[in-house]
């Protein structure tokens, strides 16, 4: 397994210190940049020792794509602006969460709310392919958006939407918050990308918690995941939480 950190490009050096293997940035941050940020992040890149693999978020909460607000033409424009730079930034990967934009409106039923989202994340795939980039749904925790709220669901919706570059993410933060089994990686199998933080307060993963980790990761080597872990959670010190959740993260696959 390879491991990161979701956080700002600026800290880059810092995880590559630190003995990451790469850094996991923000995709609508990223589209939002002018011309001239958007070449400091790529000279940035550019310097550093680590890839920036992995980009989050992928829309802003002012996209929706559900219900009558939601508008395929302008959906289309930002992902590919938002995707050109993702493969401009060497990216490969890209996290489809993204709550706010993909929340069910009270007045869609749930049915057809389901089938509108599985035409978008097609049209998300689709525009994705054109660059090199494979798309990973996240379920979220029901406290963050009504669709998509567990491994199982997500599962679902990769299966409907049915391409090759659409896959499925686990986070063990939305896992443990709503109290999903964590065997159901097991049950699952596939996936095409984790991430990772305390379901108390979405902290770094760090000894002592009381968490399901050691579960976790048992569970990710039995369906033997080789890929990318991120820590996608909140520290008060980066410099000192980081290398021990690295450390604690390495002892739980025997590294």
């Amino acid at each position: 397994m390879k491991f990161g950190i979701c956080t700002s490009i600026e800290n880059i050096n810092l995880l590559a210190e630190m003995g990451f293997d790469y850094i996991e940035c923000g995709v609508s941050k990223l589209a939002s940049l002018s011309e001239e940020e958007f070449a400091s992040w790529k000279e940035q890149a550019a310097k550093a020792s680590i890839p920036v693999s992995c980009f989050n978020v992928l829309f802003p909460k002012t996209i929706k794509l559900i219900g009558s607000e939601y508008n395929r033409e302008a959906t289309v424009e930002y992902l590919n602006l938002a995707l050109s730079r993702v493969q401009a930034m060497g990216g490969t990967t890209v996290v489809f969460g993204s709550g706010g934009a993909r929340k069910r409106p009270e007045d869609v039923d749930f049915f057809s709310a389901y089938r509108q989202l599985v035409e978008v994340t097609k049209l998300i795939g689709e525009v994705a392919a054109k660059y090199g980039v494979t798309i990973v749904i996240e379920p979220l925790n029901r406290g963050e958006t009504n669709m998509i709220n567990s491994m199982a669901e997500g599962a679902q919706l990769a299966a409907d939407v049915n391409m090759p570059n659409v896959k499925l993410l686990s986070d063990f933060f939305h896992v443990a918050k709503d109290g999903e089994p964590v065997e159901d990686v097991v049950r699952i199998g596939e996936f095409g990308h984790i991430h990772i933080a305390s379901g108390k307060g979405r902290l770094y993963p760090l000894p002592g918690q009381d968490e399901q980790y050691q579960l976790y990761f048992q569970c990710l080597k039995k369906i033997g995941y080789d890929g990318r872990v991120s820590i996608e959670g909140k520290t008060e010190d980066m410099a000192k939480d980081a290398p021990v959740a690295l450390a604690y993260m390495k002892s739980m696959i025997g590294e």
